[in-house]
């Protein structure tokens, strides 16, 4: 399956929003926004809202664990991945390469940019689970109907 495909599903239900925060909002603005919003990452841009990186709650929590400074005084353009080593997916990616991405560099969400790089929505490890859950829930239907009816003929008892 194409991500366009995932990102056109999240579209229907609704849930295909590009969240942002402020390169100068603090990691507790952040992660109130994060937890408001239920989602686990925020595009990060700059006065001119230009996308400048990506944050996430782990990235976070991993970088102002034991550091001792206030998360209302950690600046999230110090946590957040700077767009230079931002990965991206495009539309006509298929959801197999990107899990594999995301497995191997152990990351959770990534950018998708259409044909002009634009971002048009965040794909995360959770959109694609689900989606290959789907799949794997509709086969397995359709091979337990083959296994109680393999040669797909129907009888019918008449109602006299």
């Amino acid at each position: 399956m194409k991500v366009s495909e995932i990102l056109d599903k999240k579209k229907e239900q609704g849930i295909n929003k590009i969240y942002t925060v402020s390169e100068v909002s603090t990691a507790f603005d952040a992660i109130s926004k994060l937890d408001n919003l239920k989602v686990g990452s925020l595009l990060v841009v700059d006065s001119k809202d230009e996308i400048i990186g990506i944050v996430s709650e782990r990235d976070i929590l991993y970088k102002c664990y034991n550091s001792g400074i206030p998360l209302k005084e950690r600046n999230i353009k110090d946590l957040m991945t700077p767009k230079d080593n931002l990965i991206i997916g495009k539309l006509d990616d298929k959801t197999d390469y990107l899990r594999s991405v995301m497995t191997d560099r152990r990351i959770r969400h990534i950018p998708i940019i259409d044909d002009s790089n634009q971002v048009v929505g965040i794909i995360s490890s959770g959109d694609i689970l689900k989606n290959e859950l789907e799949v794997t829930e509709a086969e397995a239907h359709l091979l337990r109907e083959h296994i109680k009816n393999p040669f797909g003929v129907h009888t019918y008892k008449s109602e006299d």
